[in-house]
């Protein structure tokens, strides 16, 4: 296990979408898989070779284990690191029209999950903690937790050899500074103001304040 700790590497980042707080892992992920599912099924015609007929494009998931260690300091790796994790799967937020069938029910956040240029929009499906080390008195300082997560809306793909890694879009975040607008953001990236505000949710581009950390779309090969 190693530490990705260095000023040149890219720390995978959590940020809850309905809020914009951030959750930075300890160590870069260990394992990593993308998995995207499209539905076909056979026409039953009788006394004829099967035909297949598309369905639907079922939302992409992906997986992906990280690792949490406060032995050098002896604190509890559960609220260290772990419930910041868990925290991202209690139905806190009040849905919009269309996102459940009773907007009385609250629903967890959407998720998104940043790596380098690789970006995934979602929900957290399910967290699997395993606890590895643990104090003379009995708290866990080591803490493997495999995530799975599940695509909010089925993206469309560029065709070409963009720089994205694992298909979705790329995006960077930056953190605004005094003075900087939004719109200061998406022409120094070569973006555009409501690009920005789409990809973050936000419906006056004037509201973002200093300090507010956003997501900016980069630019994709078509």
């Amino acid at each position: 296990m190693s530490a990705a700790s260095g000023g040149d590497v890219d720390k995978a980042t959590f940020v809850n979408l309905d809020t914009r707080g951030t959750f930075e892992v300890q160590y870069n992920p260990s394992t990593f898989q993308f998995d995207k599912s499209v539905n076909w099924t056979e026409h039953e015609e009788q006394g004829q070779e099967a035909t297949l007929e598309f369905q639907k494009n079922s939302p992409a998931c992906v997986a992906l284990e990280l690792v949490f260690d406060t032995t050098k300091d002896g604190a509890d790796v559960r609220a260290a690191w772990v419930n910041k994790l868990l925290f991202l799967t209690n139905p806190e937020v009040t849905p919009q029209d269309g996102q459940a069938g009773c907007i009385e029910k609250k629903r967890p956040p959407k998720v998104g999950f940043y790596w380098g240029e690789f970006e995934f929009d979602g929900v957290i499906e399910s967290l699997n903690v395993t606890y590895l080390m643990f104090s003379n008195a009995g708290t866990p300082l080591r803490a493997k937790v495999q995530v799975k997560m599940k695509e909010w809306t089925p993206e469309k793909y560029a065709n070409g050899s963009g720089s994205s890694a694992y298909g979705s879009a790329p995006v960077k975040l930056v953190t605004l500074q005094a003075g900087e607008t939004i719109t200061s953001v998406a022409l120094r990236n070569n973006t555009t103001t409501q690009a920005i505000c789409d990809a973050n949710g936000i419906s006056d581009p004037l509201s973002a304040k200093a300090g507010q950390q956003i997501a900016v779309p980069q630019q994709q090969y078509r």
